[in-house]
């Protein structure tokens, strides 16, 4: 080789690295525009944003296969209108999508190409059909809310535990807020005037007990304790979206306050808040009962009662208003939910607690009488609930620490004013049915789940389970009333029978036979309640339970530590939902047993009385009634386009609007009393000047005449009782001063002459003064003579 001459490297020779890495990277950067635009023509979803696109419906032609034909065809058309084929559209036949090339939308402006495009398939013969393709707004089916704590209501959405919540947002999401239902919170007052509250409060149907006017408004007390009814009052109905705490779960519904637990409470008080304009408030939410020291036994007392009963048959039309209580919150005091008389009543929805981890509170307490339960505070470490909260004296508007069945049954009330929305004839038992057939059984270590013979799974803690605003108003929505409430009542049973100690027990036994239930036409049950009168030194030492025909069982009486009281019980009622579904016919067991000290003298069961309230329905009407409902829980029916016709409800009178408040019956009183003292001085004045006439009135030989009135008489109106009415001479003469005093017989008046004891002497020769009777009441009787 000659020298000077450059090696030249071999073409096949491999490139250097760096050489190779800017080989590839040019390549890829002028392959992306290629790509891009070939993407451009290949799909509707590929041309750039803000280019115009057309839809176009091309006929089928004759010759060729159809889809190489149209395809051919719209290659053509988009040529002749300035446009570029992007294909079919999905899978509709001759339907393709005509975009605008990429490079276009710089170089022509949009009117233009618009303007060439419309004419050109405007007057095309194969376009049957076309269409520029607009931006749709479309919006995700899912709630924002601005309020600044709605992130930490985890009962409403748990973001942190998904589906530890109450499953309400897709109730929302379909319109679903409560509207045209009306709860009130019975309660410490309401503070109405908070922001959260005020856009859905109803005046209408509220009401303070305590001091008796129309206004509920809580009062500051030194303990700052009054905020418990404005946090219920939150929970359910609190207003979203206006940037302030947090969302009530039925907050497109009204919500009303009563106030009546801050200070004295009597029967009357209740029977008044339990009715309490019961044609505008459908559902009433009672965060109360008596106390949870595990030593009381009470609940509402003879007019309490009848209030209840009155509300379900006359409430919402006939409907029945819809009582939500809380199961208490005595857990720690090992207290038990049957001692309370409003969770074991059969008209009430008596609703216990869970915490985020779906445990049992500390607090909660179990009863066999227990519906569902729902979220609340549990111990330190986990959340409670967020709610609005009062802004008087230490209050600020909103807090994170509401917790208890206090805070369950709010929640509660406001899961049924999402069922009353969708279906505003539900009647108080249908609601209470819903709950049975929808509330979700779920692992607790501490509960003993039980499935009654009608396939109902039902726990002494929870109740059937948690409840579900989904579950709830999926049901709701395509629910048909349940038949008429049927009963039976047995007979008051003596027995008189001493109570072992355990393990031994004592067993009475009755018997319902088809007979029986004939009269009711009873099938299936629903409530059983059983009331006994027990003598025993110990109370809290005795445990009753009781079987139905299947062989479930309630402890309807759990021995309670801390009550040590020796009156026993004296007709107590305890009741059980835990039979629900089933025959109502066969025999029931009641077993009473004494766990506590054999030092003490044994207890005696008096007497005891069965009662049986359910329906008509037969396990197969059950069976299909939940079939039902499984089938609408995909939401399906949950639109405006279905519904099921209600019936128009009864027209029953509201209770009288007006009530006499403090200030108005004082007033009454200071004007009557005035009134009253003046007409009785009136009177002692009349009765006096009478007196004074009868001693001064005098004969001297010749006829009687009454003296002269003095200016003063005339003046008071006294004159009045001695002017003449009635002349016995000639009753149409005109008489005058001139013409002298008048005789007695002109003086006497028509309406008090009587011919049989009043008259004058016709011999005038033997008397010179006339001979009469005095009124009796002057002269006691007698008759007199003055001359």
């Amino acid at each position: 080789m000659p020298k000077g001459r450059q090696k030249v490297p071999h073409l096949d020779a491999p490139l250097g690295l760096p050489a190779c890495l800017w080989l590839e990277l040019a390549g890829l950067f002028l392959l992306v525009p290629w790509v891009m635009g070939l993407a451009g023509t290949h799909g509707p979803g590929a041309q750039g944003p803000g280019g115009l696109s057309w839809a176009v419906h091309l006929d089928s032609l004759e010759g060729k296969g159809p889809e190489e034909t149209l395809e051919q065809k719209a290659d053509a058309l988009a040529r002749a209108a300035g446009l570029l084929n992007a294909g079919r559209i999905g899978e509709l036949q001759g339907y393709y999508l005509l975009v605008q090339p990429a490079g276009q939308q710089q170089e022509l402006p949009a009117e233009a190409v618009r303007r060439r495009a419309e004419s050109v398939l405007a007057g095309h013969e194969a376009v049957h059909w076309h269409s520029e393709q607009r931006l749709l707004k479309r919006a995700k089916r899912s709630v924002h809310f601005n309020d600044p704590k709605y992130p930490q209501q985890w009962h409403l959405n748990n973001r942190r535990s998904p589906g530890r919540d109450i499953n309400v947002t897709g109730v929302w999401e379909r319109n679903v807020t409560g509207r045209g239902v009306t709860v009130v919170v019975v309660d410490d007052g309401v503070e109405h005037t908070i922001q959260d509250i005020a856009p859905n409060y109803s005046p209408e149907g509220s009401y303070d007990l305590n001091s008796n006017d129309p206004d509920p408004m809580p009062h500051p007390d030194v303990e700052n304790g009054n905020h418990h009814g404005t946090r219920c009052a939150g929970e359910i109905a609190a207003v979203p979206n206006n940037s302030f705490c947090a969302v009530g779960v039925a907050y497109g519904s009204r919500i009303a306050g009563i106030r009546v637990l801050d200070g004295p409470l009597t029967d009357s008080m209740e029977a008044v808040a339990f009715n309490k304009h019961y044609q505008i408030n459908d559902i009433y939410s009672c965060s109360w009962g008596p106390d949870d020291d595990g030593k009381t036994v009470d609940g509402p007392h003879q007019l309490g009662k009848a209030a209840l009963q009155h509300g379900v048959i006359a409430g919402r039309r006939g409907f029945g208003s819809i009582f939500v209580v809380a199961s208490g919150n005595g857990g720690q005091h090992n207290d038990n939910c049957n001692y309370d008389g409003y969770a074991n009543s059969i008209y009430t929805v008596t609703i216990g607690a869970v915490d985020e981890e779906g445990r049992m509170p500390f607090y909660a307490e179990e009863c066999a009488s227990m519906l569902a339960v729902t979220f609340s505070g549990g111990d330190k470490m986990l959340r409670s609930i967020v709610t609005t909260d009062w802004d008087l004296q230490k209050g600020t508007g909103c807090t994170e620490g509401h917790t208890g069945t206090s805070a369950a049954a709010p929640l509660a009330a406001g899961m049924v004013a999402l069922m009353l929305q969708v279906r505003p004839c539900l009647t108080w038992r249908d609601v209470q049915h819903i709950i049975v057939f929808t509330a979700t059984q779920y692992e607790d270590r501490r509960a003993d789940w039980v499935t009654n013979e009608a396939g109902f799974s039902h726990s002494h803690q929870h109740g059937f389970g948690l409840l579900n605003a989904w579950r709830l108003v999926n049901a709701a929505k395509i629910w048909t009333s349940v038949p008429y409430l049927a009963s039976y009542v047995s007979p008051v049973l003596k027995e008189n029978k001493a109570i072992p100690l355990s393990p031994h027990s004592l067993e009475v036994l009755w018997n319902v036979s088809r007979t029986d239930l004939e009269m009711s036409g009873l099938k299936t049950l629903e409530h059983v309640a059983v009331t006994v009168s027990i003598t025993h030194p110990r109370r809290g030492s005795l445990e009753l339970k009781l079987f139905c025909p299947s062989g479930m069982m309630s402890l309807i009486g759990a021995p309670r530590s801390m009550d040590s009281d020796p009156s026993g019980f004296n007709d107590w009622t305890f009741s059980t939902v835990r039979c629900w579904g089933e025959r109502a016919k066969g025999t029931y067991r009641l077993v009473i047993r004494d766990v506590g000290d054999e030092l003490l003298r044994a207890g005696t069961l008096r007497q005891w009385q069965l009662t049986l309230y359910g329906s008509v329905w037969s396990p197969v009407d059950i069976r299909d009634r939940q079939r039902l409902l499984e089938s609408a829980m995909s939401g399906k029916y949950l639109h405006d386009g279905f519904t099921l016709p209600c019936p128009p409800g009864l027209k029953i009178p509201e209770e009288d609007g007006y009530t006499i408040t403090p200030n108005t019956l004082k007033t009454l009183v200071l004007v009557g009393s005035f009134a009253i003292f003046w007409t009785l001085y009136y009177m002692l004045e009349i009765y006096l000047s009478q007196r004074n006439v009868a001693s001064h009135r005098v004969c001297r030989n010749g006829p009687c005449h009454w003296p002269q009135r003095s200016q003063k008489a005339r003046e008071e109106g006294t004159e009045l009782e001695s002017v003449p009415l009635y002349n016995s001479k000639d009753p149409d003469a005109v008489e005058t001063e001139s013409e002298g005093p008048p005789t007695t017989s002109d003086l006497l008046a028509p309406d008090l002459l009587d011919r049989g004891d009043w008259g004058l002497s016709q011999d005038r020769s033997t008397l010179n003064c006339p001979h009469h009777h005095l009124a009796p009441d002057l002269l006691q009787g007698k008759e007199e003579q003055i001359c």
